[in-house]
């Protein structure tokens, strides 16, 4: 075998991938034009650009080569893992089309899986996970599969999976919560100890007093010391502190609760202290701790979630024990004078509360002015239960403009869902959620699809109630394609439309006229409109009369160095939009050859 030989320097190219020198692999595909057109050096270029952390490359090179094998399930999965690598948005339904176009995709099915236990969407993974457990035959996917049944409450079917997939050993925490949720609490307890004591893992021992605690209570009570003097674990202490809480023993609660934030001194295990403080009836005592920590997480600033679970807990303490008409000034002065969307809103609501609703829409709108989305959705919200929908629309419209993330599409969407039949006075939000979907449509999640699926059914509906029969069936049609949750719901709007139909008029047409009218546009259609810049638009026309050209003469044309940067952005947004504009034909004497693909 000569040395220059395509199956020498493929070698030599894998040999520099797996040696970690992946610059030097990239350079000795791309130095070996005859080997441009081998989708294996194609994909080897992407996992070397995959391990650089050039994932924008990756990404890149990964459509154009979907493009060419649109039916390929791993150039989906390897997109899919892309996009999650770069944390951007379309990884999930790359892996969805991975899956829909090779279901037994090991690695699509596991990434897929794993996007639902994540949102702990447990039921929507079940299918997924069993599909893949017998696949792989890896221990980790039956251990994935035993959790996600344990998760759902099925005890019996967990069981069942370690017996026949893992043969009745190892996943021995599984299989003790297995045991737990099937009500066999006897055998978990002892399964749970025999464990510990061959590993001495505190949490092996959090599950045995679980189960005792479940058939035997004052042996769990009477246990919980002398295992916290042998093993001081914060879980533990934590266990123990709810289960002395529940048993309303508050004192030995409220002390076993000071040595666990003594151990960690979580905001969550301080509001847990406040609650046994005022269960014992030292309420001025509860305020100040409430009051303190509120005071604490805003100085923090960083964690609006938690800060808001803490000022709920207090809101509830106050109504508990102080007689309330209306918001106090100690909420005031604590709460409500850090300008922060959390407590500005926050404030809002504990007016409404109090019936005291034009206060209420005071502070949610200042929310709202310093926060469009968070403060904005929390401010329409309100709006939608006064039934003020032209201002919520108005509001929701505004957030719709400015959102660029799919998920925050998401939550604007829910908005409307939650004010019920309130959209159907919404039209125009209704359509510009429409719009803004249907712009996303290729990288929505399987749930961002139900949530899209949903908004038809608002269109549905409300063209419905209007008497627009003809697009009242449009919608429900288009809706009935991306949902699988709610397929019913469709199919009694269309059948209520049909029976309200006087003259029926199909919406879909001819099979013939569509594909006439396809030929057409093809014909007389220019590109859609793909938000090119300068550059772009002069790299498209350039390559629009010539047909081919090289990187070296691209430089002049567009006055820079960087041709592959604008190029590689170029080809990201036609894939986007679902059309082919340039193809990369290997390396030329001039640089990269690109060709026009386009009409």
């Amino acid at each position: 075998m000569n040395e220059g030989s395509p199956t020498s320097w493929r070698k030599e190219a894998f040999a520099l991938y797996e040696a970690g020198r992946y610059w030097d692999s990239i350079e000795c595909c791309a130095s070996h034009q005859d080997g441009a057109a081998d989708p294996s050096v194609a994909v080897l270029i992407v996992t070397n650009y995959f391990a650089l952390g050039e994932y924008d490359e990756a990404e890149v090179r990964l459509r154009d080569l979907i493009t060419h094998a649109p039916d390929s399930s791993y150039y989906y999965s390897f997109l899919g893992k892309v996009l999650d690598a770069a944390g951007k948005e379309g990884g999930v339904a790359a892996y969805a089309t991975a899956v829909q176009l090779d279901p037994e995709n090991e690695e699509a099915l596991r990434a897929y899986a794993a996007h639902f236990t994540g949102l702990e969407d447990h039921r929507a993974a079940r299918p997924l996970l069993s599909a893949l457990a017998p696949i792989s035959k890896k221990e980790d996917d039956a251990v994935a599969l035993m959790r996600n049944l344990i998760a759902t409450g099925d005890g019996e079917g967990a069981l069942e999976v370690h017996a026949s997939l893992l043969g009745g050993e190892g996943a021995e925490t599984e299989y003790i919560d297995a045991l737990i949720i099937d009500g066999r609490c006897q055998e978990a307890a002892k399964a749970a100890l025999a464990a510990y004591h061959s590993c001495h893992d505190a949490g092996f021992l959090r599950q045995h007093l679980a189960a005792l605690a479940a058939y035997d209570r004052p042996a769990a009570l009477h246990l919980f010391p002398t295992v916290l003097q042998k093993c001081p674990d914060d879980d533990l202490v934590l266990d123990y502190v709810l289960l002395l809480k529940s048993e309303h023993r508050y004192l030995e609660a409220l002390e076993a609760c000071k040595r666990l934030i003594e151990m960690k001194p979580d905001p969550i295990h301080q509001v847990v202290a406040c609650e046994l403080v005022a269960a014992t009836g030292e309420t001025d005592l509860a305020q100040q701790g409430y009051e303190d920590l509120i005071r604490e997480e805003i100085a923090q600033g960083d964690d609006l979630e938690t800060l808001s679970v803490i000022i709920e807990a207090y809101e509830g303490f106050l109504k508990k024990s102080r007689p309330l008409t209306t918001v106090p000034d100690c909420y005031l002065s604590v709460v409500s004078e850090d300008p922060n969307v959390v407590s500005l809103a926050r404030t809002g609501w504990f007016y409404a509360s109090f019936g005291e609703e034009k206060k209420g829409r005071e502070w949610l709108y200042r929310a709202y002015r310093l926060d469009f989305l968070n403060g904005g959705t929390e401010y329409a919200r309100f709006l939608a239960g006064e039934g003020d929908l032209r201002e919520c629309e108005k509001v929701l419209l505004y957030v719709l403009t400015h959102v660029k993330k799919t998920g925050d599409l998401v939550r604007v969407a829910e908005t409307v869902f939650e004010a019920e039949h309130g959209w159907q006075r919404m039209p125009r939000l209704v359509d510009g959620l429409i719009t803004r979907f249907s712009a996303e449509v290729t990288t929505l999640s399987p749930e961002g699809l139900e949530v899209f699926a949903r908004i038809y059914l608002c269109a549905a509906e409300g063209a419905l109630e209007a008497g627009e029969y003809m697009r009242c069936k449009e919608c429900a049609l288009h809706g009935l394609d991306l949902t699988r949750a709610h397929t019913h719901e469709f199919f009694e709007v269309v059948s209520r439309c049909k029976e309200a139909t006087v003259a029926e008029r199909p919406v879909l047409p001819p099979e013939g006229a569509g594909a006439a009218r396809a030929t057409r546009d093809e014909e007389h259609d220019d590109l859609p409109d793909l938000g090119l810049d300068e550059r772009e638009t002069a790299l498209v026309a350039f390559l629009k009369q010539h047909r081919e050209s090289n990187e070296a003469d691209l430089r002049k044309v567009l006055g820079t160095r960087r041709v592959s940067g604008v190029v590689n952005r170029l080809i990201k947004k036609a894939s986007e939009a679902g059309v082919s504009l340039i193809e990369k034909q290997g390396m030329g004497e001039h640089g990269e050859i690109y060709v026009y693909t386009g009409k």
